[in-house]
């Protein structure tokens, strides 16, 4: 009978101590598991501070050309991307309403900027494609959830901490675009300012003649701007310009040479590889005889390239003749 007393007290003993060591293990575990979760937070907090303020840059468009927006654009993305991986990887175990907060708004962080990157490059390319607004105000929409989101996490995980007395990394205050009913009519205004930007967000091809001079250097210039020309045989350089913010590539030029009497006396068409964004080059004709007492002009013409802007800048005419013997 004692046997059995001091069995079943042992037994007791035994399953409490059990008990108490399984408990032990379950809250250090559950405390591992949110302490993690809060050093994951703090991270993609300070991901996406930089994020959206780099995201903010980009929405003036007034000065920022397109590789600098693809470019900023891209980092904003990948950083959305890696905060969204981090989440994605805490223990599926913890079911925190924080932790169900702030992984929505990563989520609609980044679906949000990942179609606004679609939305605007494809504006860019195509500034009469139909219901692009329409794209711009959905990707509005969702950083608009995600900023609230956000929000409300803030507040949940600053006041449950408050009242258990749990520290907390830094959490930044953190909005991309905080608007929630809005998001259409500033979709318009976005691209009514990405549309009117100056900085070369929009593809601008535009080929100009900058200038020609002759070769040898002219002895004089008339009251009429005709270059007085030594009597030997004549170049032309020709300085070639791309105005726009793209390669142009195949660059065609024309040069006509006649005289007073409108007779052709030399033709010439050659082709230039290519001229970079803003880069001249400088193009010299084939030098030719002509006849001294005779005015001449050279007739100078840029093919123009596809959806170029501005034509008048293509041509170009200058003037010389040689001063007739005695």
């Amino acid at each position: 009978m004692q046997r059995n007393i001091r069995y079943l007290i042992f037994s007791i003993v035994i399953s409490i101590f059990s008990i108490g060591i399984f408990q032990y293990y379950q809250n250090f575990n559950e405390s591992r598991i949110f302490n993690t979760f809060l050093e994951n937070a703090g991270v993609v907090s300070t991901l996406h501070v930089d994020s959206s303020e780099q995201f903010k840059t980009l929405l003036d468009f007034s000065e920022v050309s397109r590789e600098e927006f693809e470019s900023t654009l891209n980092n904003v993305i990948s950083n959305a991307r890696e905060a969204y991986e981090i989440l994605n990887n805490t223990d599926s175990s913890l079911t925190l309403k924080e932790k169900e907060l702030l992984s929505l708004a990563n989520l609609y962080w980044l679906q949000g900027l990942e179609l606004f990157e679609v939305s605007i490059l494809t504006l860019i390319d195509n500034p009469d494609s139909a219901k692009v607004q329409e794209s711009i105000a959905q990707s509005i929409s969702d950083l608009s959830i995600g900023d609230r989101s956000y929000e409300e996490f803030l507040f949940l995980i600053k006041t449950n901490s408050e009242a258990a007395g749990t520290f907390l990394p830094v959490l930044y205050e953190i909005e991309y675009v905080g608007l929630e009913d809005n998001s259409f009519k500033f979709a318009d205004l976005l691209v009514e300012k990405a549309k009117s930007s100056t900085g070369g967000l929009f593809l601008r091809r535009n080929l100009s003649i900058s200038g020609a001079e002759f070769e040898p250097t002219p002895i004089a210039v008339t009251e009429d701007d005709y270059f007085v020309l030594l009597n030997e045989k004549i170049e032309l350089q020709v300085v070639l310009t791309n105005e726009g913010n793209v390669d142009s590539y195949d660059v065609v030029i024309l040069i006509l040479v006649t005289d007073e009497y409108g007779e052709t006396i030399h033709e010439q068409q050659s082709k230039i590889d290519s001229i970079g964004p803003q880069e001249s080059r400088i193009f010299y004709s084939d030098a030719i005889n002509i006849e001294a007492g005779v005015l001449h002009e050279w007739f100078i013409k840029l093919e123009e390239v596809e959806k170029e802007e501005n034509l008048n800048d293509n041509l170009y005419s200058i003037f010389g003749f040689i001063p007739p013997e005695g």
